[in-house]
């Protein structure tokens, strides 16, 4: 996660909230880019479409080559006392090792989602946490990002095995920020899925579908984003 690329995210996620939801990809219904920005440098930028899944129904297809380019939904809560985010995702195939994935030459993954929690002027001070697809990491690992000890990953599936399946994930972000910071999250910001291969300059693809954050933050009516 470039230095630049987390600057963007901060001057984004501080400027307000969108209208409500049923579920944060508002069901992938024909509006739903209103309430989703696409943040990318000065790179080739990862492609977003909507398709239908015979499994899963309308599900978010994204594809990367040699691309980097994040969306990012604004999720304005303060003081969360609870927090869960659900998702389902599938990957094509997992990243062929480059680097080690904890090295900025390896910062790569088939699949992320993440949340942004405190931001900052100052971008390696905004806090979050990926949840991420690893191509060779054991699952259950945790550190941080090679950019920024602000950015914790967490591994959730690595490998190939599952691999053109279909995987639901449930998180409790409150706790994984406690785990990783050593304190209580003060707000959430935002909510983002990237797939990624600029560093490792790969080709992959990757579906999401039904992400939803319990509870439903109270969102503020404000100019969509363009």
């Amino acid at each position: 996660m470039p230095r630049l690329w987390l600057l963007i995210i901060s001057g984004f996620v501080t400027a307000g909230g969108l209208s409500a939801a049923p579920d944060v990809f508002d069901g992938l219904s024909g509006d739903w880019r209103q309430a989703w920005r696409v943040e990318k440098l000065f790179t080739k930028a990862t492609t977003y479409a909507v398709e239908r899944d015979p499994e899963m129904g309308p599900v978010l297809h994204a594809r990367s080559d040699t691309a980097h380019a994040a969306l990012v939904r604004k999720v304005p809560i303060a003081a969360p006392s609870r927090a869960r985010l659900a998702w389902s995702w599938k990957v094509a195939e997992v990243l062929k090792p480059v680097a080690p994935e904890h090295t900025r030459e390896g910062d790569d993954y088939c699949a992320r989602v993440f949340v942004i929690f405190e931001t900052s002027l100052w971008p390696l001070r905004t806090r979050a946490i990926n949840y991420v697809w690893s191509a060779r990491e054991p699952v259950g690992s945790i550190y941080p990002s090679p950019y920024t000890a602000n950015v914790g990953m967490v591994v959730l599936r690595s490998g190939d095995a599952d691999a053109g399946v279909w995987q639901h994930e449930s998180r409790d972000v409150l706790a994984d920020y406690q785990m990783y910071f050593g304190e209580a999250a003060t707000c959430i910001s935002a909510v983002a899925v990237l797939v990624d291969t600029d560093n490792t300059r790969q080709s992959t693809e990757a579906w999401f579908a039904r992400l939803s954050l319990d509870p439903v933050p109270r969102w503020v009516n404000t100019d969509p984003a363009p």
